[in-house]
């Protein structure tokens, strides 16, 4: 039977014996502390009579247990508003449960872990950026097609994300950049057109350019620049719109939480490259100032190939375990650590033959360098032979790769084996086939003698992107609609 009423304000002003005001969606006390606001302006009522067995069964049911780590948002069994229901998806989208052929949180990052209690505090870019994520995942794990209701949340993500950044207050917030995060992730999931970027990158770059750092500014930033750096990175090498001097490169890379990591230094090395490239170019030294930058270029890539011989090692003790199994201080499970360490030795691979490239057009007398490059891009097909298992999420990172090797080997055989996987890759996220003349222009951001056409990245803009014709950029025959 009913009882005495116990007052409407939210759990931690109860627990902690605060006056709450009751704001929605968040209270102030808990806005200001930045934790979760549960159940402010719910009526609560104490019951006078004995709880019985059924009666404690149920409110066992209805009580979550609390998060050890109080960044991890709880999420209600019953969602009460819009904001729930996004949080509620991208939960279960993130689920460590999941399989790695699906996990979100594996293939782009542990930070959207962090991202369920940000939702509903006022940034409209990551609440409808969630949402599209969410329901492109849930489209694309279910048919790998594009539905129309993915394409409209993009479409009203890229809007509010416009409108956030016209806002001085939201333009350069963590929140904001998190968004922009989130809807590259999305568009990997919608598809590209060819090679043109889309975007997201590019703002990313801006954003952090605007804020006149590209340092993380608290602990999510630091957390979420661990994954956003490699995109920004990987794209700043070939999209000359991704102007970054060298100290702002550094201070995008230089990550404290991989500082001493064999992958930290290896991105590090890769961040050197636009530089070298670039003073190449305006050289005024003549053979002797190119000899120097030749010498700079080969000790990146020589540390750079180190770094992938003790990646190939760590995987062949994966794979070839002996009776003591293979180290794994991290203690994930088999799959787990097979497929981190097939990614990591396959990123350093991609970055090894980007710098080899570098190299032979920067006209470095090398023999070794075709030698070398023939053995990376066999190394390369191997990873995509054991990475089937994992797809598409798992083995997102494949492609790159293939992509990097088709461009620098010469042998016919090996070319033919490698445009072969990058077609079959090139399936999972609608990748069309590569022809040499369009990879030759986006690879010619690698060679300082060759002169760029303004054309290949009209497109990149940020107008562009945040202005899109959503529809004419997406083949109508990949879209359908799927039941919610």
């Amino acid at each position: 039977m009913p009882g005495v009423p116990s007052g409407r304000g939210c759990d931690n002003c109860r627990k902690s014996k605060k006056k709450c005001d009751e704001a929605k969606p968040v209270c102030t006390r808990c806005a200001r502390r930045g934790i979760e606001c549960v159940g402010a302006g719910e009526k609560r009522y104490k019951f006078m009579m004995e709880e019985g067995p059924n009666t404690i069964a149920k409110k066992r049911r209805a009580v979550l247990p609390v998060a050890d780590r109080k960044d991890v948002t709880r999420i209600t069994s019953n969602p009460s508003n819009p904001v729930q229901l996004i949080a509620q998806g991208l939960v279960s989208a993130i689920n460590p449960q999941t399989s790695l052929r699906y996990n979100m949180m594996w293939a782009y990052g542990g930070y959207l872990v962090l991202i369920p209690r940000r939702l509903g505090r006022g940034n409209d870019a990551l609440d409808t950026a969630v949402d599209a994520l969410v329901t492109t995942h849930r489209s694309y794990a279910s048919c790998k097609e594009v539905t129309v209701s993915s394409l409209t949340k993009y479409s009203n993500a890229l809007s509010a994300l416009r409108r956030c950044l016209n806002n001085p207050k939201t333009a350069t917030t963590s929140e904001t950049l998190c968004a922009v995060s989130v809807m590259m992730i999305t568009q990997h999931m919608l598809g590209t057109s060819g090679l043109k970027w889309t975007g997201h990158a590019e703002g990313a770059a801006k954003l952090l350019k605007a804020r006149k750092t590209c340092a993380p500014q608290d602990a999510f930033e630091r957390i979420l620049l661990l994954a956003l750096r490699g995109p920004v990175l990987f794209e700043g090498v070939f999209n000359p719109n991704i102007n970054l001097t060298q100290e702002e490169w550094e201070e995008l890379v230089v990550n404290e939480l991989d500082a001493s990591t064999l992958e930290g230094k290896a991105l590090r090395n890769l961040a050197l490259v636009p530089g070298i490239l670039d003073r190449v170019k305006t050289n005024p030294d003549g053979l002797a100032g190119l000899l120097i930058l030749q010498a700079e270029m080969k000790s990146l890539y020589t540390k750079t190939r180190s770094i992938v011989k003790l990646f190939g090692v760590e995987l062949h003790e994966i794979e070839n375990p002996g009776p003591k199994g293979p180290p794994n201080p991290l203690g994930l499970p088999p799959a787990w650590l097979h497929a981190h360490t097939q990614r990591l030795y396959s990123i350093c691979i991609t970055i090894a033959l980007y710098m080899n490239y570098a190299l032979v057009a920067m006209k470095a007398e090398d023999p070794d360098l075709i030698v070398d490059a023939n053995y990376l891009a066999i190394e390369t097909i191997s990873i995509a032979e054991n990475a089937l298992q994992y797809r598409p999420f798992g083995g997102a990172f494949v492609i790159m790769g293939l992509v990097a090797a088709w461009m620098v080997v010469q042998d016919p055989k090996l070319l033919a084996l490698l445009r072969g996987w990058i077609e079959d890759y090139g399936d999972d996220f609608d990748v069309p086939i590569l022809d040499a003349a369009t990879l030759a222009e986006t690879f010619s951001r690698l060679d300082p003698f060759r002169e760029e056409s303004p054309v290949v990245w009209s497109e990149t803009t940020e107008e562009a992107v945040y202005n899109p014709p959503v529809k004419e950029e997406v083949d109508s025959s990949r879209v359908v609609e799927v039941p919610s």
